[in-house]
């Protein structure tokens, strides 16, 4: 009787761990412009799906390469979930290589010349961003002017002025700046 015990205790777990939803992987590490976006938020998987306009016709990843008011040309990706939260991320320069999230920007729009940011909004519109004390980096792979491909890895911790924080890691993308701007 000891052993049918076990046996079905045994059965019974590996169905419950087989039945588990594990959610979404996070999308490959390419750099071919495949248009994907992917990171882990506080430790889950975030893929965004959404818009993030009034209007409903922005794409669930929108940006790539621009340029600001003195015509650098910069890297500014915006991706949104139809949970309503978003994650942003802003470079001054388009150069391969790392580029560190680590000084004070207040502003999120690129026209007015801000630090390297990553940014986040959580679903009740709290938004968070890196700064001298919540750091983070974005490692530009590829970025190919010509055929529009900007690829890259980054990670970051944002806070706010409540106090709270948000932890970035795992994020990988591969956009083509060609075909994600409207």
């Amino acid at each position: 009787m000891k052993n049918a015990n076990l046996y079905l205790s045994t059965l019974v777990t590996v169905l419950l761990l087989w039945s588990c939803d594990k959610g979404p992987d996070l999308t490959p590490t390419t750099q071919e412009g495949k248009n994907t976006f992917s990171c882990k938020v506080n430790g889950k998987v975030w893929i965004p799906d959404g818009t993030g306009d009034w209007f409903g016709v922005a794409r669930a990843i929108n940006g790539g390469f621009t340029t600001n008011n003195a015509n650098d040309r910069t890297i500014y990706l915006r991706t949104y979930k139809q949970d309503k939260t978003e994650l942003h991320i802003f470079l001054k320069t388009i150069a391969v290589g790392i580029h560190e999230l680590n000084q004070k920007t207040n502003l999120r729009d690129r026209n007015f010349f801000p630090e390297n940011y990553g940014w986040y909004q959580g679903a009740e519109g709290i938004g968070f961003m890196t700064n001298p004390n919540q750091r983070g980096r974005v490692v530009i792979t590829k970025a190919d002017t010509i055929s529009g491909v900007i690829s890259g890895t980054f990670e970051f911790e944002g806070g706010n002025s409540l106090g709270q924080r948000v932890k970035i890691t795992d994020g990988r993308f591969d956009v083509n700046s060609r075909t994600v701007n409207l």
